[in-house]
């Protein structure tokens, strides 16, 4: 039965893959590529399987299998002259295989050393190994192929706490759907990976009841733009206003050029967006009130001494430079010292700085794009928390003596015998030694002070390969002592805020009006599906879960509503939350097929398609659907229709 359930599952995903670009359809089927424990690489050449129950070991090849491998064993997988090689209790039980292995369990599968969360990491499903892209590098990925909704139970809790609340997971769980079947051309054996570059998937270990209810309660709903799925990026805290897709990360990357549903938006009514620099500076310096206030990095300040910043700035601009996010660039022999200035040039309409200009008595550079920006301003190891701040410096104190002698100027004189005789004891003595002298000179020195300020030193150390710490500019004027970055939110700042999305969820707002407060102009409701004609007559069914009993009904508003300075935007987004849906089924009838026939749970439907050619037949389904899980089945279309398709989806409608 499992070696079948695999067949059936890499069947689904080749039919998907075959499908028609006219519409995206949504993944049965999942495959995640799985990282190391450091989440440092995607390739190996040897690992160790583990099952919780008894396995069996596939080679899709060549159709060997082993059966019955005791659980707890170890199954050892190496690639040598890139062949697989699967051996058990020091047994080669299989060899030279060219793979896929497929480890399939009763139970789960581990990964021997492999830990998430600082304890062993679990995985339903089953476990492929398949040799690693380009072909021939003796490498393979670790994939783990299961269906959506298990991987999304492996996902929401990692992405999103746990104790944001039921209606904030759900959010989290239809955001995280919607990545999940997103167009990616990127990896070759797998659709998505584990680590933060894709989202985070850590397995059955880290699943937890309450998300596992939100990705349940929310089977099949996706979030939609123009009966497409959308783009559904999440940062931790938008800090009030979110960022436009574009202003982050530009028209024209991939699959999706214009992303009208992730506008900037703002939380607060009654504020404007800050468009100066001051009016920026007292907005990141306060705490105005907006849905992820609570977030501890909702305001925030971080530090720089101008030494260190310098310190930092030579290595991250070289590594932006790399990523040609700096120019002019910063080459290998370049450094930052005499840092004078750091100013946003450009920003998006949240505020977010979107090219920073660096000037220095080294050089003057410009660094653009969020994500750059952000990484060249590394506190330590840390990323700046984001790219909404403004920049302080701090001058060192004014001292009105500090260009004075404390003493008046001495009158040394100088002869040839006081040169020799400071030849003569070492201390110095003149490049020529032989040179005539003529009489002597009279020179004016000033005497050091016996504290020696900062400012009066220009240059205190110019060793190569050790920073240049410079004290003054080109003008003899002082420079900073300090810079600091205030700002606001956590993260890229497009999208859902998940701070935002836990302050409404405890409020008492519903999923989808978080999801359509932070995605402009969605619609929520299923992907559609295509239906055609097939040798099996096999039905096509699609399942989704609505929760009909808490619409219509008002219910109880938080009992501080009165005095939250948010009081009109949580009751508008609370009641919107709470009116009655409606249910409206869609059939693409474009290709007009002689016959269409489906049920909406158990009530059967056989419409007419009659005159209907290149329209979409619509139909309130709503009296048919239950409180809970509903199964729309569509009968594949007659034989005489085989070069025909339709497409069918739910959409909610208010």
């Amino acid at each position: 039965m499992k070696f079948l359930a695999y067949f059936l599952l890499i069947t689904a995903v080749c039919l998907n893959t075959l499908s028609t670009f006219a519409y995206v359809e949504d993944k049965d089927v999942i495959r995640v590529g799985l990282s190391n424990s450091g989440f440092s690489t995607f390739e190996f050449d040897d690992t160790t399987i583990i099952s919780t129950d008894t396995a069996s070991i596939l080679d899709m090849a060549s159709g060997t299998q082993v059966k019955d491998v005791p659980k707890g064993t170890e199954i050892r997988i190496l690639m040598r002259n890139n062949e697989f090689f699967a051996v058990v209790n020091g047994k080669e039980l299989v060899k030279n295989a060219k793979g896929a292995i497929v480890i399939i369990s009763n139970g789960k599968l581990g990964i021997k050393n492999h830990n998430r969360k600082g304890s062993p990491a679990y995985y339903k499903g089953m476990i492929e190994l398949k040799a690693a892209y380009p072909l021939g590098k003796n490498k393979f990925n670790i994939v783990n192929v299961l269906d959506l909704q298990t991987y999304l139970k492996g996902v929401v809790p990692n992405e999103m706490p746990v104790s944001f609340g039921l209606s904030a997971l759900k959010a989290q769980a239809v955001a995280a759907r919607n990545y999940a079947n997103r167009p990616q051309n990127i990896y070759k054996n797998y659709d998505i990976c584990d680590s933060t570059a894709c989202q985070v998937y850590y397995g059955a270990n880290s699943e937890s009841p309450l998300s596992d209810k939100a990705v349940d309660e929310t089977q099949g709903i996706f979030a939609l733009y123009n009966k497409e799925p959308i783009l559904a990026l999440y940062s931790s805290t938008g800090g009030g206003i979110t960022e436009n897709y574009e202003a982050v990360y530009g028209a024209g990357n991939g699959f999706y050029n214009s992303k009208p549903y992730l506008k900037s938006i703002k939380d607060n009514n009654n504020i404007e967006k800050p468009k100066t620099e001051e009016e920026l500076k007292e907005f990141y310096s306060n705490s105005v009130p907006s849905f992820d206030v609570k977030s501890p990095k909702y305001r925030w300040k971080v530090d720089f001494d101008r030494f260190e910043l310098e310190e930092t700035l030579t290595k991250t601009l070289r590594e932006q430079s790399l990523k040609s996010l700096v120019y002019p660039g910063f080459g290998a022999n370049d450094e930052v010292w005499g840092l004078d200035d750091i100013k946003v040039t450009k920003r998006g309409e949240s505020g977010k700085a979107l090219e920073v200009e660096i000037r220095s008595m080294a050089g003057n550079w410009r660094v653009k794009r969020e994500l750059g920006i952000r990484r060249t301003f590394k506190k330590g190891k840390s990323l700046l928390w984001s790219g909404n701040f403004i920049v302080e410096k701090t001058m060192p104190p004014v001292l009105s003596e500090v260009e004075k002698p404390e003493k008046e100027p001495v009158e040394i004189k100088s002869s040839k015998n006081d040169e020799n005789a400071k030849n003569s004891d070492g201390d110095g003595g003149l490049e020529n030694k032989n040179a005539e002298k003529k009489e002597p000179d009279v020179i004016f020195a000033f005497l050091k002070p016996e504290k020696k300020d900062s400012i009066s030193a220009v240059i205190e150390n110019f060793k190569p390969g050790e920073p240049k710490k410079v004290y003054k500019n080109g003008m003899g004027l002082p420079l900073p002592q300090s810079f600091s970055f205030i700002g606001a939110g956590f993260g890229h700042g497009v999208g859902m805020s998940q701070y935002g999305a836990g302050y409404l969820s405890a409020q008492g707002v519903g999923y989808d009006e978080i999801l359509k407060h932070y995605y402009s102009g969605i619609t929520l409701g299923t992907m559609p599906k295509k239906v055609s004609y097939n040798n099996y007559n096999q039905n096509y069914v699609q399942n989704f879960y609505i929760n009909i009993s808490d619409k219509g009904t008002a219910g109880a508003l938080p009992g501080n509503i009165e005095s939250n300075p948010l009081k009109e935007e949580i009751i508008t987004l609370y009641n919107a939350s709470k009116a009655a849906n409606k249910y409206i089924l869609n059939i693409d009838n474009e290709k007009k097929p002689s016959e269409i026939e489906f049920y909406v749970n158990k009530t059967r439907f056989t419409p007419s398609t009659k005159g209907l050619y290149g329209k979409i037949i619509t139909m309130d389904i709503t009296k048919y659907l239950e409180n809970g899980k509903n199964t729309i089945t569509f009968v594949p279309l007659k034989e005489a229709d085989k070069d025909k398709t339709v497409y069918f989806w739910v959409e909610i409608e208010k």
